[in-house]
């Protein structure tokens, strides 16, 4: 084992390792280190950044241990955003996502163990503590979901777990962050989604009482809260608040659920979902889907790639919100960009999917 990276002197660049730095959050992450002038940053990603100099690009696989130990050695924090997301592509990958977010975080650990590194944050989700139930205003002190609603959310669980009981071994801190509903610029999951189910007519309906409302998060303030809880728990080491933590991570301004996508729909220049379906019936057809359908098509060696699960039904009709207190207490996040600017930002940043560009082309 390594010796424990240093504690930076005044005025020196820490030096950061970011899983994941060329995906969603890992980009908004990548550009607030290098923009701060703080950190000495490295990216360790199946694929690196076209343009982007001021960053060391790693291309590897989290699934090579080697490759996870190599990028980590001599580093002062790793953050670990890197994921394997059910997207429609890989949606019952069950394997890949065992191997990247379960085996990966492992490697992750071992890898920062090795390495002597300080500090290692780890990327969650709200969804570890959600069964379908409504959630109102959880805090941390709520149990993990004892039937995770997808195997995605099982994984994030397990990995979550594993980074959290690394906490004190070898000297590694470590904590984890919960974000809940992700949106923001280079998203690839919620705008490109959303614009495809409009583009076929399925987002003239909305599921339930459209009542329901959602904690969601800039995936900006995601990266601010990243720093902050690196600042905090380098400084107090795996003793301190933070050491073995998980932080739920919001914009703290809870919205509708159908409200908030109706918002992103219109200023996408698509109608707002107005046409309700009774969630019961609809979450009954994607449980056929999911445990009738998709296991016969594969018995003929075909894969349903879609985004029509029990899990997304739910997320989209029970009521989810989180408390961050514990989070403003322990290394005072409070969101810098408030929802109605981050929706802005967004919509400027996905303008090339608006929908008199597609009747235009």
């Amino acid at each position: 084992m390594a010796p424990r990276t240093r504690a930076a002197a005044a005025g020196e660049k820490r030096r950061c390792l970011v899983t994941g730095g060329s995906g969603f959050v890992g980009r908004h992450l990548v550009d607030q280190l290098l923009d701060s002038g703080r950190w000495e940053v490295t990216v360790f990603d199946i694929r690196a950044v076209e343009g982007e100099e001021r960053a060391k690009y790693i291309v590897g696989d989290l699934r090579d241990a080697s490759q996870v130990a190599a990028a980590c050695k001599g580093m002062d924090v790793v953050f670990h955003v890197a994921t394997a997301a059910p997207t429609a592509a890989n949606a019952h990958n069950e394997a890949l996502m065992r191997a990247v977010n379960i085996d990966g975080t492992q490697n992750v650990v071992d890898g920062c163990v090795a390495g002597g590194v300080q500090t290692l944050i780890y990327t969650s989700s709200a969804s570890v503590v959600f069964d379908g139930h409504d959630l109102h205003k959880v805090d941390e002190a709520a149990p993990y979901a004892a039937r995770p609603m997808d195997y995605y959310t099982h994984t994030k669980i397990e990995g979550e777990k594993l980074v959290l009981g690394a906490n004190g071994r070898g000297g590694l801190a470590t904590c984890a962050l919960r974000p809940s509903g992700i949106f923001g610029e280079y998203d690839t999951l919620l705008v490109p989604t959303t614009v495809k189910n409009a583009k076929a007519g399925k987002m003239k309906y909305l599921i339930g009482s459209g009542r329901n409302k959602m904690d969601w998060t800039y995936a900006g303030n995601v990266a601010q809260a990243h720093i902050q809880a690196a600042d905090a728990l380098t400084e107090g080491g795996p003793e301190s608040a933070l050491g073995g933590k998980a932080y739920f991570i919001t914009n703290d301004d809870p919205r509708p659920f159908w409200g908030f996508m109706g918002d992103l729909c219109e200023g996408l220049g698509y109608g707002r979902p107005r046409i309700r379906l009774p969630f019961w019936l609809i979450y009954f057809i994607a449980l056929i889907v999911q445990y009738l359908v998709t296991p016969l098509l594969r018995l003929f060696g075909k894969e349903l790639q879609s985004d029509f699960t029990p899990f997304r039904i739910a997320l989209s009709a029970a009521n989810r919100t989180f408390s961050c207190s514990a989070a403003y207490r322990d290394f005072g996040y409070v969101p810098k960009v408030p929802m109605d600017e981050a929706l802005k930002r967004t919509l400027r940043h996905f303008s090339h999917l608006h929908a008199s560009k597609h009747q235009e082309g």
